[in-house]
């Protein structure tokens, strides 16, 4: 498939793709959104949104049938956008500017051919820091409040595609310290939102932030009420260091009996380095607290330090550790992929992927939802990024489609259509 269309965020601009788009499908896909109904929908493809090198340096989405073989590339097969941060909701990829006004742009396969396109207006938010899916209608994004010592969310409709709330929190009352807050991620825990964060210091003359944390010694999640955004309260944990890192959207997770687990890099930031263990703390279902009884201390069994993890099911996570040590910041560092069961304490290193540099900031995987397989997007030390799909079960990878002519690539998705 040729290149389809330039797509900048303007709203003029946007209308004009969605008018020209509609008159291609026969779905008749209303511009304004609306709810999906995917389940009698029989075809997917994958979608991936990567900067390209070069000529074809920028931001594409670029779609594909199948990741365990095969090649995509932007100049045959890719939708421009200005976009940096994408997630998933109601069977639409919301791109998310890391700007000022951080705008939102909806994109779904639109047509019968697997074309993306824009669905619906851009929304203006800010810019966002922190994201999460909350059940299967809405999403929740947070600001970057490094910038002025505030803390905002707000509620994104993904169905309606219109902001449908939003809050503001003293980050101090956070803290409880004097001390800023700036959380590393957002994530659904029953009916409330948990968000982990760590501490900064307030500069000089009433300046948010001298570029210094504060203690790393401890671990902090906030939590929040839903659909309200309201602060409620923190819980807290010293056996291991801050939970995620910045701009990571991992580090917590609530599996399927109800339990929440969250993980520590313990690492270091700006030559401040923790005196904890990495590792993994648990929050038994419906507690709001750490649980004393359990620690899985990575770190001691293993002699190296988690730098990412995700979530496959079963209790299993996906984590990248680090092969030697931890790098002084939230990127970087060479890795190798191993396996964690939470519930039985066990680290099954994951063969097939060699060791490779850690990505930035966040780690790009997809579940496919068999309990089992999660697709992995790494960069190799040729430069070259590729799917390594991995077996839970057997702690094994086998090296799928090459993703051509990619400088980063930021989301790995599959839409149906």
């Amino acid at each position: 498939m040729k290149k389809t269309v330039t797509l900048l965020l303007s709203g003029v601009i946007g209308s004009m793709v969605m008018m020209s788009a509609c008159s291609k499908s026969s779905k008749d896909e209303a511009p304004t959104g609306g709810k999906v109904d995917t389940s009698g929908l029989k075809r997917s493809k994958y979608v991936f949104v990567y900067t390209g090198q070069g000529t074809a340096a920028g931001s594409y989405i670029v779609t594909a049938d199948d990741v365990t073989k095969g090649s995509i590339s932007s100049t045959n097969n890719g939708v421009e956008t200005d976009a940096y941060s994408f997630i998933i909701q109601n069977n639409t990829i919301f791109a998310q500017v890391y700007g000022a006004q951080g705008p939102v742009t909806p994109y779904r396969i639109y047509s019968d051919n697997g074309q993306v396109g824009v669905v619906g207006r851009v929304v203006n938010t800010f810019r966002t820091g922190v994201y999460g899916t909350v059940n299967s209608d809405f999403w929740v994004g947070g600001s970057d409040p490094r910038g002025n010592g505030v803390g905002e969310l707000f509620l994104f409709d993904a169905v309606n595609l219109r902001l449908a709330g939003k809050s503001t929190t003293d980050l101090k009352q956070i803290t409880g310290t004097g001390d800023n807050a700036v959380w590393t991620g957002v994530f659904q825990v029953d009916n409330k939102l948990y968000m982990p964060f760590y501490k900064f210091k307030p500069g000089a003359n009433g300046s948010p932030w001298d570029g210094q944390y504060g203690n790393l010694d401890s671990s902090w999640v906030a939590v929040f009420s839903y659909p309200g955004l309201k602060f409620e309260k923190v819980i807290g944990d010293d056996r291991t260091s801050f939970i995620g890192n910045w701009f990571g959207m991992h580090g917590l997770r609530q599996i399927e009996n109800g339990d929440v687990y969250a993980w520590s890099t313990a690492g270091a930031i700006n030559g401040v380095k923790s005196k904890k263990p990495s590792g993994i703390v648990r929050i038994k279902k419906g507690t709001e607290q750490f649980d004393k009884s359990y620690f899985f201390n990575v770190e001691e069994k293993i002699k190296s330090k988690i730098a990412r993890g995700e979530y496959i099911a079963n209790g299993k996570f996906l984590l990248s550790v680090y092969n030697g040590v931890a790098e002084d910041n939230v990127s970087g560092g060479r890795i190798r992929m191993v396996i964690a069961d939470v519930i039985n304490q066990t680290i099954t290193e994951v063969k097939g992927i060699p060791e490779h540099d850690q990505a930035s900031f966040r780690m790009q995987v997809f579940y496919e939802g068999d309990g089992k397989t999660i697709d992995y997007v790494m960069e190799d030390d040729n430069k070259q990024f590729y799917v390594y799909v991995i077996n839970a079960e057997t702690a094994t990878a086998v090296r799928g489609l090459h993703i051509q002519g990619a400088s980063n690539v930021t989301s790995i998705a599959r839409l149906k259509y």
